[in-house]
């Protein structure tokens, strides 16, 4: 496995955790529809927040759950991990009575449900807005998901963090000549993710295959790890990627990312 990954999958995953103020509860008896293996849009993989969900009985419950797919096909469902069960579960999207933001526990507004959840949702022509959101998701995922395996240890997203990975978001954007939507439609995107360790190598092995994407990528993280004041050994820390990202692009291409070459 490439070293690089390695420095990340040592933080090792971050855990969903229950929003402030949010109480789960659930029946022993209920079962929201059992998964039934595959869905068809993997784009939501890593969306997390908590629900209010009535199931196929009529029992309803509290949880919180991880996206990892969503099928569209009717009745369009969510399979995810149920915090509640400590398994996989699929929801339909029509039996979802309220969405509870995974940074604050506020009840999300409808309009706030469509712009979590509609980017997933394939349509021929998606409003502006949400063209632009979508558009600034595809860019800046795999960078996102590497910062928040940094600062999300505790399944928390705290204040400098998070205006780390906005920072990061506005300019990668702004190098791609993205126009971004109201950015309180990014900051809720971001706020309602807790991807799966599997999710961030996958994305960061994406990142190692970009040299300029990543290159873009490296100050931020170093960034993000200096804001940590429980990261352990931060400079140590730094040293080791810095080292595991030089072997990496030596022995990939002999040429080293823009950024490390004056230290190298």
């Amino acid at each position: 496995m490439d070293g690089v990954v390695r420095w990340f999958e040592r933080r090792g995953g971050i855990p969903l955790v229950t929003p402030p103020k949010f109480r789960e509860y659930a029946s022993l008896t209920d079962d929201p529809d059992k998964f039934g293996g595959g869905y068809v849009t993997e784009g939501i993989r890593g969306v997390a927040f908590a629900i209010e969900y009535c199931d196929s009985h009529g029992w309803t419950s509290t949880r919180t759950i991880r996206c990892l797919g969503i099928d569209t096909r009717h009745p369009a469902s969510i399979t995810a991990y149920c915090h509640v069960r400590d398994r996989l579960c699929r929801f339909r999207l029509d039996r979802i009575i309220s969405i509870h933001d995974l940074a604050s526990g506020r009840i999300l507004a409808s309009d706030e449900h469509l712009a979590l959840l509609a980017p997933y949702v394939p349509e021929e022509e998606p409003q502006p807005y949400l063209a632009s959101l979508m558009a600034v998701q595809q860019a800046t995922r795999d960078g996102v998901f590497a910062l928040l395996q940094l600062c999300m240890s505790d399944g928390r997203l705290r204040e400098e963090p998070r205006n780390v990975i906005h920072r990061y978001v506005r300019s990668e954007a702004g190098v791609l000549g993205i126009k971004l939507p109201a950015f309180e439609l990014v900051a809720l995107w971001i706020d309602n993710l807790a991807p799966p360790l599997d999710a961030v190598s996958a994305s960061v092995m994406k990142l190692l295959r970009d040299k300029a994407r990543f290159s873009r990528l490296l100050p931020w993280l170093l960034k993000m790890v200096r804001s940590q004041p429980d990261f352990p050994d931060p400079e140590e820390s730094i040293r080791e990627l810095i080292n595991q990202v030089r072997t990496h692009f030596r022995d990939a291409d002999g040429d080293l990312p823009q950024g490390i070459r004056a230290s190298s």
